[in-house]
């Protein structure tokens, strides 16, 4: 009997270390998902800033492929962010017309195909990242791209902080599942419902340990998220200040500009998370965050957690009742045992 419950001891360790993986890989891989939109839409929209210098340029009678004093507008786009090694600028057929890296920084090899429905497209070559952003020509049409060479240190530095402590949770809570499973199993006394005893302990220990972990990474996913999207929405809300700030530099008057709130409204629905743009008396721009955002995102976190936990009841049911079958069995060896002696 001790040696039965040796091996339901075994079998427990071993289903708790697979669902504490697969419960630790799904939220860093969501997690890490969520942050990489969420980072190069704020890139994004850094970006449009300097895509709006050269669409001026071309409304203006300037050439995409002739275009005066690029390399510095490129040299500006690389100072958004310490991860940028680069900054291309390619024709409406993807050839490459401008380029500027940094040293020993390999060369650009491809473009991601733009969404009509996103203000910019990837690529992931494995060493990092190419985000492709429009540049549009007359009639709002795509006449180029603008493109950033991204280290992926940039996700993977944030989403490594994020995954340690994903870790170590999963790891505590498949501890403590344990812990209680095997006291649960020692105390396991009848003998001849023994399989089905210990089944039914695998099964909550696993199920259980399912639950809590995923009831604390579904709060923590919340709280995480809605850190990501302030600290990315306040680097956009700046991103468009400094836009405007440009316009009344070039000797706009801002109370003088009809189609302020169309911009707005429309940088606004290029962003997923944010519900709307506003600004003040003294043209400060301020950002809400969607709520409705920010709650699917999380309901669809907590949707996949509750797959794993519904997986594992249906595969607890399914060992109760291999469990029962085999309580059956040994009762009849037993009995057969008894009438033979």
């Amino acid at each position: 009997m001790n040696k039965i419950r040796s091996l339901l001891a075994v079998l427990l360790a071993v289903l708790l270390w697979l669902v504490a993986r697969a419960t630790y890989f799904m939220s860093t891989g969501t997690l890490t998902s969520l942050y990489t939109d969420v980072y190069f839409t704020r890139l994004a929209v850094e970006a449009q800033r300097y895509t709006r210098q050269i669409e001026y340029g071309i409304e203006n009678g300037k050439s995409l492929e002739n275009f005066y004093n690029i390399n510095s507008i490129l040299g500006e786009v690389i100072r958004c962010s310490s991860y940028i090694n680069g900054a291309y600028i390619l024709s409406d057929d993807f050839t490459l017309l401008y380029s500027l890296t940094e040293d020993n920084e390999q060369p650009f090899t491809t473009v991601a195909v733009m969404s009509d429905s996103r203000i910019y497209s990837y690529y992931n070559d494995g060493q990092r990242y190419f985000i492709s952003v429009p540049i549009y020509s007359k009639d709002n049409v795509v006449g180029g791209y603008m493109v950033l060479n991204v280290r992926r240190a940039a996700v993977d530095n944030i989403v490594a902080e994020y995954s340690r402590e994903n870790l170590v949770q999963s790891a505590l809570v498949a501890v403590l599942a344990f812990m209680a499973g095997l006291v649960m199993l020692v105390r396991c006394r009848k003998s001849e419902s023994l399989y089905r005893s210990g089944a039914g302990v695998i099964t909550v220990s696993v199920c259980g340990c399912v639950a809590a972990d995923s009831m604390a990474s579904t709060l923590k996913f919340y709280l995480r998220i809605e850190s990501i999207i302030q600290q990315s929405v306040s680097k956009i809300t700046m991103a468009l200040q400094n836009d405007l700030l440009s316009v009344q530099e070039k000797g706009a008057t801002l109370s003088k500009i009809y189609d302020l709130n169309t911009w707005l409204i429309t940088s606004s629905d290029e962003i997923p998370f944010i519900d709307n743009l506003i600004y003040d008396k003294n043209y400060k721009i301020t950002a809400i965050l969607s709520d409705n955002y920010i709650w699917n995102q999380t309901l669809f976190y907590a949707a996949g957690l509750v797959a794993v936990l519904g997986i594992c009841i249906g595969c607890g049911a399914l060992l109760m009742l291999l469990a029962r079958f085999a309580d059956k069995y040994r009762a009849r060896l037993a009995h057969k045992k008894m009438g033979e002696a």
